[in-house]
């Protein structure tokens, strides 16, 4: 009889239906979206997932924590069960951010193979966990008549990258999108992949700085691990990438050549596109790579050995930084705060107390004003904000 898993998720999203498929092969899956939950606050939350742990004999938790800050190290510490698993499709801003929610954890799951090891220099219990490529499917061969693709977000620095391709005399097939315009339906997407010679992957982060807890906005962006060439080789194409280094970990010079100026792209790519048996070798060999790298079972059996180990390596922090101690009495105090419930922030004071108890007074005291000027603003805020939907 398999163990039973609860996958906590934020809202409806593309990648949690892969992300269920990977763990069904091993476990029995529960999963519910936090977003169908809003008229609940911290407390009410958590005894609503404990219960319903209890009630369905859950034996383990996977929280999806990107971009939710609710989902914190004090959320986690209260869930009741045997093993907790932190999920991260998204690590490369919010690693230090994570990096504190994970040690209520017993193990950590991201996409990029850099994050992995980051986890594991601080003492983590890491594994690499890979969803995007769930959403597409191969499809019959075809003639392929489009020589360089490129789709995604649209940036300055992409579109410099771009038009550079074309004036060098590239014939370059672009349907990528801005913002404001909505990317094209993954069928269409994969047909327009299968006819393209070479899938052009640019790496770097797109806002115009990485937010980091550490160093504030000083870099403008990182070299991200992405999914183009995963996507690319599984259905049957060349790609060509600009360097990220967890890119570099997973993949040869044979399987993904790579680039780091437009003009070592445009040497690269016109390279390749006048040498058949060049291209035939890099798509062949993407092609067998990925396909070992996407193998379901195979690269969740790790995965599944260290969840059933007795004993899980867990890491102790020194103490919580103050950053961290702030967002996260936010976040606690606000969740469906209101005027008419304002007796029951009595109870989760009780807790933001509780979170600072070991702290020095400065952060105590900064941490405690900030509360009590977070519960006048919202719960006003948020009160006439609900009134006027």
């Amino acid at each position: 009889m398999k163990k039973k898993v609860l996958i906590i998720f934020k809202y409806p999203h593309q990648w949690n239906t892969p992300c269920i498929s990977k763990f069904s092969n091993f476990y029995d899956i529960e999963h519910l979206y936090l977003s169908n939950l809003e008229n609940k606050n911290f407390i009410e939350l958590i005894n609503h997932i404990n219960t319903l742990i209890k009630n369905k004999k859950i034996d383990i938790v996977v929280f999806d924590v990107d971009y939710f800050k609710f989902i914190n190290f004090f959320f986690i510490s209260e869930i009741i069960c045997k093993k907790k698993i932190l999920l991260t499709g998204d690590d490369i801003g919010l690693h230090e951010l994570h990096s504190i929610t994970a040690s209520a954890c017993d193990l950590v799951l991201t996409h990029c193979p850099l994050s992995v090891l980051k986890y594991r220099e601080k003492g983590y219990e890491a594994h690499l966990f890979y969803c995007e490529l769930n959403n597409f499917k191969k499809i019959d061969a075809v003639k392929k008549d489009i020589d360089v693709l490129f789709y995604g977000h649209i940036t300055p620095d992409r579109k410099e990258f771009l038009d550079y391709i074309v004036e060098s005399g590239i014939s370059l097939k672009n349907v990528g999108h801005t913002d404001e315009l909505t990317n094209l339906p993954i069928e269409e997407l994969t047909k327009i992949i299968s006819k393209s010679k070479i899938v052009l992957q640019l790496s770097k982060t797109r806002t115009n700085s990485v937010s980091n807890y550490e160093s504030e906005r000083v870099f403008r962006f990182y070299y991200q691990f992405k999914g183009r060439m995963i996507v690319a080789g599984y259905i049957g194409s060349a790609c060509v990438a600009e360097y990220a280094p967890g890119t570099e970990l997973v993949f040869s010079e044979d399987e993904l050549p790579t680039f780091y100026t437009k003009e070592e792209c445009v040497k690269i790519l016109k390279k390749v596109l006048q040498d058949e048996n060049l291209l035939k070798m890099h798509t062949d060999k993407l092609n067998l790579r990925v396909n070992d790298f996407c193998d379901d079972i195979k690269n969740f059996q790790p995965i599944y050995n260290t969840i059933e180990k007795k004993n899980s390596r867990k890491v102790v922090l020194s103490k919580i930084p103050y950053w961290y101690l702030r967002i996260s009495a936010k976040y606690i105090l606000i969740k469906n705060i209101r005027l008419s419930n304002l007796i029951k922030i009595i109870f989760l004071l009780k807790i933001i107390f509780k979170m600072v108890k070991n702290s020095n007074f400065l952060t105590k005291f900064l941490v405690l004003t900030e509360s009590f000027f977070n519960i006048l603003w919202y719960s006003f805020a948020l009160t006439f904000k609900s009134k006027n939907k």
